[in-house]
């Protein structure tokens, strides 16, 4: 890495120690192909939480389902977005009836992913084109 932005190995490690404590950098994550461990499957799962119920126990609820890969708290109709992958459609149909076993839920919708064309990582140096 170091190389490729044309700093001295101990000053680049430097700057990374220095982020990392700072909290810009959170961890560091390897990147695993979901079909070649068996999770083939991506859908999006909105959710429609009941008026008046805390969402912190709705979230505490969807973050104890491992199929659930992102949760975002969204604007619209429904309160949040799930990405879930899952080994088969069998297994996606089996993980739809989790989220209503929640005190809070009150309908979901499923979008299925086809294929993914890109699924961008954030990377710096962050470059802008201007395509105008």
């Amino acid at each position: 890495m170091a190389k490729a932005v044309g700093l001295p190995a101990a000053a680049k490690g430097e700057r990374l120690r220095k982020r990392e404590h700072a909290g810009g950098i959170r961890g560091y994550q390897v990147v695993i192909d979901p079909a070649a461990v068996g999770l083939g499957i991506c859908a999006f799962v909105a959710i429609a939480p009941q008026p008046r119920k805390p969402a912190e126990t709705l979230v505490a609820g969807l973050l104890s389902m491992p199929e659930i890969m992102a949760l975002h708290a969204v604007a619209g109709t429904y309160a949040d977005v799930a990405k879930v992958r899952a080994n088969d459609t069998l297994a996606l149909d089996g993980f739809l009836d989790q989220p209503f076993m929640l005190e809070s839920v009150v309908r979901t919708e499923t979008t299925m992913v086809l294929r993914t064309d890109v699924e961008r990582r954030i990377s710096l140096p962050w470059s802008h084109r201007d395509d105008a």
